[in-house]
């Protein structure tokens, strides 16, 4: 039977994958509902996705046992989706955070759905045809349907969207399909595939710039080079692949100070010093989060439109933004030190351990799972996907965390080999 669905496996991936990354919601909803830049909440997409969720535990089920083994490798998403669900008796908005917990438990069950279901040449298959469709659409949208693939807002005018509702979701689905056909072009030595797939990775590129996301564009350019540079080495000391990792993570930061500060490169891309009002915006949350440091406000709360807190922040800032423009201040909103902390230290090691057996042993799942998530890491500094519901970035995240499947023993008698 588990043969037999295996062709439905993959198209319901697909098509779930560019709902999770928010394609076509243009077309489903309407375009001028992504004018105020306002959540929008849809009965359709709700029914869909609450569709996604059902057939992926139905799917989840069949394999029960393998699923058991993979969520039990990284205790600290179950501690932190626990907590999720446990600020549903803090938050003052709880029937909003049950809401938004759901949705969260059926983003992370796709994650691990996919990470379980499918081994890294299938996942890369999949995340091929999802990108492909996105990319060839989202040139249609752009040249041939300008009204929903160019953005026409107040703030942003001549920024292209493709088949998403704003200029950030191509940039960072785009960010996504250059990884995933740098991966595949990489992976084959099939020439003509080869060559297919580097075309497409350069057309994901060229979206990245038509929609003038300087977050991807930057990211694409570094995350390229730092994989040209893992490529030679070939480490077995814990201590070097850490030097390297704070390295490149401080690089990383280099790179957002500049962006910040750069004035000549913001004032050419239209942008100013504050980067777009998110620095003031990060100070007045930050008066926030010492009212409720250790557990927050409850996940998915804060800047809901019932939430007191957002409707005061909204006073304040007229242009009602409706996350954090930061993901780790977000997690704090939401979780408290007592969330972040243990969302960092795990993401961390993850970080770390895909990086350390990438050097040891250069499988190429390592490389992705270490290249997607030191992205994430960068683009948390102004945006929010960690551990975010209905996020395709985060069930990025979440399949490369749990395909890291750790041969501890064998690990463990290298790293004993080169010390000793």
């Amino acid at each position: 039977m588990k043969l037999a669905i295996r062709p439905f496996e993959y198209i319901f991936a697909v098509i779930s994958l560019i709902l999770f990354s928010q394609g076509f919601y243009t077309v489903i909803i309407g375009a001028e509902s992504f004018q105020s830049g306002e959540d929008i909440d849809s009965i359709i997409l709700r029914v869909a996705f609450l569709l996604i969720y059902f057939l992926t535990f139905c799917l989840i089920i069949l394999r029960w046992q393998r699923t058991l083994a993979f969520l039990g490798t990284n205790v600290w998403l179950l501690f932190l989706v626990g907590l999720a669900i446990a600020s549903i008796t803090w938050s003052s908005i709880p029937d909003v955070t049950l809401r938004k917990v759901i949705a969260l438990i059926g983003t992370t069950l796709f994650g691990l759905y996919l990470a379980s279901g499918f081994n890294f040449e299938q996942q890369l298959k999949i995340y091929g045809w999802t990108f492909g469709i996105s990319i060839f659409f989202s040139f249609v949208f752009a040249i041939a349907l300008p009204e929903y693939g160019i953005m026409n807002t107040e703030a942003i005018v001549g920024a292209w969207r493709g088949i998403y509702p704003h200029k950030n979701g191509l940039g960072e689905s785009m960010f996504a399909s250059f990884l995933s056909f740098y991966l595949l072009s990489i992976s084959t030595s099939n020439k003509k595939h080869q060559l297919l797939f580097q075309i497409c990775s350069l057309l994901s590129v060229i979206l990245i710039f038509f929609g003038e996301s300087a977050t991807a564009l930057i990211s694409a350019v570094f995350i390229f080079l730092t994989a040209q540079g893992l490529k030679p080495l070939s480490l077995r000391s814990k201590k070097n692949v850490l030097f390297i990792l704070l390295f490149l993570i401080l690089t990383a930061l280099l790179i957002f100070l500049i962006m910040i500060n750069f004035n000549a490169f913001l004032i050419a891309n239209d942008k100013d010093t504050t980067l777009s009002g998110r620095t003031i915006l990060w100070d007045s949350l930050w008066h926030f989060i010492q009212q409720k440091p250790w557990l927050g406000y409850g996940y998915g709360t804060f800047f809901s439109g019932l939430s007191r807190e957002a409707n005061l922040l909204w006073q304040e800032h007229d242009w009602s933004p409706v996350h954090a423009h930061n993901g780790y201040i977000q997690l704090w909103l939401q979780f408290g030190i007592v969330g972040l902390s243990a969302f960092t230290i795990g993401y961390m090691g993850c970080l770390f351990n895909s990086l350390f057996q990438y050097l040891v042993f250069k499988e190429p799942k390592m490389l992705w799972g270490f290249l997607f998530l030191l992205y994430t890491v960068f683009l948390n500094l102004t945006e929010v996907s960690f551990f975010g519901s209905n996020s395709i970035i985060w069930i990025l995240s979440l399949v490369s965390i749990y395909s890291m499947k750790i041969k501890t023993r064998k690990i463990k008698t290298q790293v004993v080999k080169s010390t000793s």
